[in-house]
């Protein structure tokens, strides 16, 4: 509806110059509106106060002022659409790289789901063979009370120069 009350006053207010009366002003607009459409709008409008008192070709500062509202509406309606189907183009084309990749992507994956799985496997699996040189508590413990022998025993520089192994003799 607001596209043809724009339509309406927009081709009203380009040719208020010509004074043209209702009949002629319909054969300007008929090719959007038929006969019982236009009288319907132009008595609608013309009760809302959008002509001027005293001819209604003319129209007035309301009718002038609702046109330019009904101008930006309208500008901005476009602009919207234009935003949505500029948008819709590019999640289409997003689509169509998603639907081309997926697979590729999918068997990498999968590889590597597999490939990780057994690779687990042989991990556990190789878990429970027992190295056959792993050392007990005790062996370590004796090699450490040897190190720690080897530590005590070195030489330290004394006036008489004698180690202290010699000293526990």
């Amino acid at each position: 509806m607001e596209k043809q009350t724009y339509f309406f006053l927009k081709t009203k207010f380009e040719n208020q110059e010509l004074n043209k009366d209702d009949t002629e002003f319909f054969e300007l607009v008929k090719n959007r509106f038929n006969w019982k459409e236009y009288m319907s709008l132009l008595t609608e409008l013309g009760n809302k106060g959008f002509f001027s008192e005293r001819n209604r070709s003319f129209l007035s500062e309301y009718g002038k002022s609702i046109l330019n509202e009904l101008e930006l509406k309208i500008l901005q309606q476009e602009k919207d659409e234009q935003a949505e189907r500029f948008k819709l183009h590019n999640e289409s084309i997003m689509s169509g790289w998603k639907r081309k990749t997926f697979w590729y992507i999918f068997a990498l994956g999968l590889f590597g789901g597999i490939y990780s799985a057994y690779d687990l496997f042989n991990k556990i699996t190789s878990s429970k063979e027992v190295p056959i040189e792993q050392i007990t508590k005790q062996e370590m413990e004796g090699e450490l009370s040897k190190l720690r022998t080897l530590i005590l025993t070195q030489k330290k520089k004394d006036s008489l120069k004698i180690s202290n192994s010699e000293l526990n003799k």
